[in-house]
């Protein structure tokens, strides 16, 4: 398979940041580089695909499986639906290690998400950065998913290289409904990153006041510092979220 491997800093996701920004050029004003970037991309992913196909002796062509991720990525029930029922393997990866439920859930289908799972795709496998389904549905704020996933059974402590968790993503692009879904679920309120950033930290960080108070009531370690000394109260100071704060200086 082809592989290339992506820096990734502890404190900020950078290849979901990526992925908040991908589309496709309209063809206007667009440069020969750009055009020749999104061919070679794709010739990478059908050759990725092929690799795919060739390790796992699959019966079904290049075409059907584009056509399968084609699908997922337009929320197309019905096709995915025939192409499943076709014969296609709902654990196959593209070339990042993304699975067929990883992009649903990153897509925030639902519908899809529970046609993959009926057809045996894997809760808690992980593409090559070491992100899960409920991690991207998480951070993309897709609380139907994130739903739908816990009562599958996915795991909601799972956690990247980096030590991100399900929590920790929420937490970290504000989605306080899905972080009182992954606390209510048994996640761990005072998981660290690899350099012991916390919830708290990046909620405080970030301005995400509901979150915030959604981890006080969980009694997390207020005073808590990560590797480089900084607290959920020293962030939310630094990036003028005074109301947070307040909010923190009452808790201690």
């Amino acid at each position: 398979m082809i592989s290339v491997k992506l820096a990734k800093r502890d404190l900020v996701p950078l290849a979901r940041l990526r992925e908040r920004v991908r589309g496709e050029g309209n063809g206007h004003g667009e440069s020969l580089f750009h055009d020749l970037g999104r061919r070679f991309a794709m010739t990478v992913r059908k050759l990725a695909i092929l690799f795919i196909l060739i390790g796992s002796s699959a019966a079904y062509s290049v075409e059907l499986i584009d056509d399968f991720y084609t699908a997922i990525n337009l929320g197309d029930v019905g096709t995915v639906k025939e192409l499943l029922a076709r014969g296609v393997d709902a654990n196959i990866m593209d070339g990042g290690g993304n699975t067929a439920l990883i992009i649903a859930a990153r897509e925030g289908n639902v519908q899809i998400v529970k046609l993959l799972h009926q057809a045996g795709a894997r809760l808690n496998s992980k593409n090559q950065l070491g992100e899960t389904a409920i991690m991207l549905a998480a951070f993309e704020g897709h609380g139907q998913v994130v739903g739908a996933l816990i009562a599958m059974g996915a795991d909601v402590s799972q956690a990247t290289r980096q030590g991100w968790t399900p929590l920790l993503y929420a937490a970290f692009s504000g989605y306080s409904p899905i972080v009182r879904q992954l606390l209510n679920s048994g996640a761990d309120a005072d998981a660290t990153t690899q350099n012991g950033t916390t919830a708290l930290m990046l909620a405080a960080k970030n301005g995400h006041i509901n979150v915030v108070k959604a981890l006080l009531e969980q009694h997390v370690d207020i005073r808590k510092a990560n590797a480089n000394g900084a607290t959920a109260l020293s962030w939310a100071l630094e990036n003028g979220n005074t109301d947070i704060a307040e909010l923190l200086e009452a808790g201690r």
